[in-house]
């Protein structure tokens, strides 16, 4: 055999070892992979509970107002004040509202910066003690919800901390991080709840996405501590900086 001919020998070899290898840490790398069944965009919420109800004389924000700690979200004529006051009690102004004796009106406020999602107290509308008068979004706490369906020696792998990839409607990608997980098991499969913390989810430009209910998609990168977990990791960092991934 010529030397030609073995150097197209070795070559080829080592172009079929390469290959196999790259096709290897693949498969792996796919199987260190969980895929959501359902996941959606969530936000903390806060209520805003009638401590005195009333007819609203003043309504100040509509659904879909941006609002900071402290803005007038609604003023009712509550009854149930006046009644206190010529009872003797004494009422005082919380961080949630502002009582105008003279007056027998109660101001509601926001307390937390974000977004009116839902709101019952319409100018002119009667709200009981005790009822829901409206709902906030707070800003900037956005994070996804994911469902997943798994054996258990899969989930078993889902770390608390590990790395996630949330995928939004528009196609592009935002990392994660495992923030806490829940699971219920039937018939031997876990049905596995897992909250992603993703701080880029929460700014401005992604608002068409992150507001909450907006459908995505999560890939948790399972546990894995095999002898291919180094390789494996470094050739997906390879093909994530070369744009490939």
């Amino acid at each position: 055999m010529s030397w030609r001919n073995r150097i197209r020998l070795v070559a080829g070899l080592v172009v079929v070892l390469l290959v196999v290898a790259t096709l290897t840490l693949v498969v792996n790398q796919r199987a260190r992979q969980a895929f959501s069944m359902n996941a959606r965009v969530v936000a903390d919420q806060y209520h805003v509970g009638s401590d005195y109800g009333g007819v609203v004389v003043r309504q100040y924000v509509d659904i879909g107002d941006d609002v900071r700690a402290g803005d007038k979200l609604f003023t009712i004529s509550s009854l149930g004040l006046q009644k206190d006051l010529s009872n003797g009690l004494d009422p005082v102004s919380t961080e949630a509202y502002d009582i105008d004796r003279d007056r027998g009106l109660v101001t509601y406020r926001a307390t937390v910066d974000g977004t009116v999602t839902t709101l019952a107290a319409l100018e002119g509308s009667f709200v009981g003690g005790g009822d829901d008068m409206a709902e906030i979004t707070a800003g900037g706490t956005q994070y996804v919800t994911a469902e997943f369906t798994l054996p258990p020696k899969d989930y078993a792998r889902i770390v608390t901390g590990g790395e996630a990839q949330i995928d939004l409607p528009n196609r592009e990608t935002v990392p994660g991080s495992i923030s806490r997980v829940s699971v219920e098991t039937t018939g031997g499969i876990a049905n596995a709840t897992v909250d992603v913390t993703a701080p880029a989810l929460r700014g401005n430009e992604l608002d068409a996405f992150n507001q909450p209910g907006s459908p995505v998609a999560v890939t948790l990168t399972l546990e894995d501590e095999g002898v291919l977990a180094g390789p494996t990791d470094t050739l997906m960092e390879f093909l994530h900086r070369a744009g490939v991934r």
